[in-house]
């Protein structure tokens, strides 16, 4: 009994040593990690270190460089996303959520000796106050098409944010503000240095986003700190806020020292940092943005801090000095409803733009009646997709458009995953990660991932077996994806569009 006993404890240790001898080990800047093979064959790493812990008096300090380890670090298990707000939909990652949270993840294709992958740098969703990114590697089917995905965790809110005279005075750059842009900045070297390891081309580098993270991708096409970073972008629902000064950034941090009854000035700030996390979150909840601003959007704004942003966003991309990237731009049919009857939406409308809003209200049928566009929704759903969805994408569009860069547009209408509906705001992304069920057509399920891998892998999202996809020219083409199956059209919104801009 003993000896049959030792056989299955030997049998079982040399299981062991085999899968780990197959477990992929690759060195990375700061040390080596090891991943895991997945039954598809592809590869993935979970929490490697790109920037040191942002913790203690790293505290509202840019990304600082990773610390070395010793041995081989194991990489098969999800980081801590980054401190954040209870939002409801992210109480999963509210649970185990850290301030030392600076790590990506990769999931790639199988390596090959002459391997030179494209690579989608993935910035998540989140109002930049919630949400995690290691679950877009776990989950994607990417890697089965060839691309090597990078998702990244980056500072959230008031410790991504934060600005303080006394941190603008003691940086290098005279800055304060933008420590999450400066953590995907760090992490978009990262992937220079260390992916064609992973076998991906750091020539090649794609970045996307959604909601939040969209707007940062375009926040980052507008820093001078990003050259050669990357090489193309994908933008899905999301454009920043009106552009905040840096003074009046730090006004919002004074306030924060005073809610939490912090002397202004140098020993303020060393309290704030020995803080504990908990508390300058919680207490930050109360901080408020502009008069008439969204507070749950006090941390969408572009942040002029003089070093990793310059100019308001608008005037760059309207003078061309953003990067000239081929790009993917789009939003979907709905993307928020406010959740009141037909009277209460006018009423909103008209709140929000005065006297004028009649003439909206007629160009969406909706003057004096509850229509219901059976695709875009009720007055309010149109009204808020419009003005800060829609529309802000079409400025950029058109933008990038005249300054020369390649610009495909879209516009998504299938409800999410599982559901019948309503579209709704981050409807597209089970569709852009994961792999259509065997027997899809393109009306059950639209072909976005095999779109942007195409475009991912070449700058174009088209391909065999695609609808073609035109690029946005004097028509103002886009792809219209809908239950019908995919459409082009021309001209989304425009006249929407035009009469919020004179009206705003």
């Amino acid at each position: 009994m003993i000896g049959r006993s030792l056989a299955i404890l030997a049998f079982i240790g040399a299981t062991h040593i085999a899968a780990g001898a197959t477990a992929p080990e690759v060195a990375v800047t700061g040390g080596t990690v090891r991943g895991q093979e997945m039954p598809d064959g592809t590869n993935l790493f979970l929490g490697i270190p790109y920037a040191a812990a942002p913790v203690g008096n790293l505290r509202w300090k840019p990304a600082q460089p990773v610390v070395p380890w010793r041995g081989t670090r194991d990489a098969t298990q999800p980081p801590a996303p980054c401190f954040q707000h209870d939002e409801g939909w992210n109480k999963k990652d509210v649970e185990i959520a850290r301030e030392d949270c600076l790590y990506l993840s990769i999931r790639s294709p199988r390596r090959e000796a002459d391997g030179h992958f494209p690579v989608l740098f993935w910035i998540h969703g989140g109002s930049n106050r919630a949400g995690s990114g290691f679950n877009y590697a776990r989950d994607t089917t990417f890697a089965q098409r060839g691309v090597i995905l990078v998702s990244i965790e980056y500072r959230l809110g008031v410790f991504g944010f934060l600005g303080l005279p006394e941190l603008t005075a003691e940086s290098g750059h005279h800055a304060s503000g933008n420590y999450a842009l400066t953590d995907q900045i760090a992490a978009l070297k990262w992937v220079q240095a260390n992916i064609a390891k992973f076998g991906g081309d750091p020539g090649n580098v794609t970045i996307a986003g959604q909601s939040a993270g969209s707007a940062d991708v375009l926040l980052l096409m507008a820093s001078p700190l990003t050259k050669g970073l990357f090489t193309k972008a994908i933008n899905e629902s999301g454009v920043p806020g009106p552009a905040r000064t840096a003074a009046e950034n730090e006004k919002i941090g004074g306030r924060l020292l005073e809610l939490m009854h912090l002397p202004a000035g140098n020993k303020g700030l060393e309290a704030l940092r020995a803080a504990p996390a908990a508390v300058v979150l919680s207490t930050s909840d109360k901080l408020q943005p502009a008069p008439g601003a969204d507070p749950n959007l006090i941390w969408m704004s572009q942040i002029l801090d003089g070093w990793v942003e310059t100019l308001p966003m608008q005037e760059i991309y309207a003078k061309h000095l953003q990067a000239h990237v081929p790009m993917i731009i789009g939003n979907n049919t709905r993307e928020i409803n406010p959740g009141a009857n037909a009277d209460e939406q006018r009423a909103m409308v008209r709140k929000a733009l005065g006297p004028q809003a009649d003439d909206l209200l007629e160009l969406y049928g909706a003057a004096d009646s509850a229509r219901n566009d059976p695709v875009l929704g009720g007055v309010g759903t149109q009204f808020m997709t419009d003005l800060v969805f829609r529309c802000p994408a079409n400025q950029v569009a058109r933008q990038m458009l005249s300054g020369g860069a390649k610009v495909w547009r879209y516009q998504f209408g299938f409800p999410r995953t599982g559901t019948t509906g309503p579209v709704e705001h981050s409807a597209e992304l089970n569709y852009v990660f994961n792999a259509a069920p065997a027997d899809a057509t393109f009306k059950t399920w639209p072909p976005v991932q095999q779109y942007w891998a195409n475009f991912t892998r070449t700058g174009d999202p088209n391909g065999p077996g695609l609808p073609q996809w035109p690029q946005m020219g004097p028509a103002l083409s886009y792809m219209a994806f809908l239950p019908s199956g995919p459409e082009v059209d021309e001209n989304l919104r425009s006249a929407a569009c035009k009469l919020l801009a004179r009206i705003l």
